[in-house]
């Protein structure tokens, strides 16, 4: 009987978790990326339509002056972005270049519906790293695995 108990608490918990974490869209994914080219070619007014956002989007204004917190927005990359849980939102983070050191500039985007975002800012990818990997949720649209593969010979 206690066994029996053990394992309908253990299953209640995890179905718990479950439904406490929203789905998160892809096309979130598409949006960001897309967010990350507007940003490098200056294209501020396309933002304020393209981003999902529950309440008051930002002005082109508003993102002109966020662009300017970025060092490097040309030669942008829009493959790799990584979506991870932190108990509260998701958070959307797509590097600005190929993300092979911590320093590289990232643009995070928050949501706590997994269909539209709440928030915006400025990140480097080293926090981001730090925050996925003791995150419980994570998805990869597109990995960034580093390094070049090896053939070897049998």
């Amino acid at each position: 009987m206690k066994k029996t108990l053990c394992v309908i608490l253990v299953l209640l918990l995890i179905g718990s978790t479950a439904f406490a974490v929203p789905q998160l869209s892809g096309s979130l994914f598409d949006s960001a990326k897309q967010a990350v080219r507007y940003l490098s070619s200056g294209e501020y007014e396309r933002l304020v339509t393209l981003l999902p956002f529950s309440d008051v989007a930002p002005s082109a204004a508003e993102w002109e002056r966020f662009a300017r917190l970025f060092a490097n927005l040309s030669d942008v990359q829009a493959d790799y972005a990584v979506a991870f849980w932190t108990g509260s939102a998701w958070v959307l983070a797509v590097p600005v270049q190929v993300p092979d050191s911590a320093s590289v500039e990232t643009l995070a985007l928050s949501s706590e519906d997994g269909s539209s975002f709440i928030g915006y800012g400025y990140t480097t990818w080293g926090r981001v790293e730090n925050e996925y990997s003791s995150s419980d949720y994570v998805i990869w649209n597109s990995e960034y695995v580093a390094g070049a593969p090896t053939i070897v010979a049998d």
